[in-house]
């Protein structure tokens, strides 16, 4: 069989999902996140955004709740991404703390150039 070649972004998501199996699939042969599993994925995975949470007194209960739209009691894998996403997007805010507006090649970043491109964000 020959081998994929992928993109960095779409190997970026294949971590993704393996690393949602390697939690998934701690305590029952379901392709779903119960609490406990979804709350050591954080701990170990995401240690950044762990801190995040706690400085912004979330809890991981309330973030699995509020990511549970079925309100069951497991997050299937879509569920799953809507927690990918809030870090994507806290990950994406600290950088632009670090790096600026513009991102390191900005007008504050270490390797400015001059361009006419602006990267506008609405928060």
């Amino acid at each position: 069989m020959a081998s994929t070649k992928y993109t960095v972004a779409e190997e970026s998501i294949n971590e993704i999902i393996k690393i949602f199996h390697k939690y998934s699939r701690r305590n029952k042969d379901r392709d779903a996140l119960e609490k406990e599993e979804f709350g050591g994925l954080l701990k170990n995975e995401a240690p950044a955004f762990s801190k995040f949470m706690e400085k912004n007194n979330i809890s991981p209960d309330a973030l699995f709740k509020k990511a549970n739209l079925d309100k069951n009691e497991s997050l299937e894998f879509h569920e799953f991404m809507l927690v990918i996403s809030m870090i994507a997007i806290e990950m994406h805010d600290e950088y632009h703390k670090v790096h600026g507006p513009e991102g390191p090649n900005g007008p504050e970043g270490p390797g400015h150039h001059s361009h006419d491109h602006t990267h506008h964000h609405q928060h």
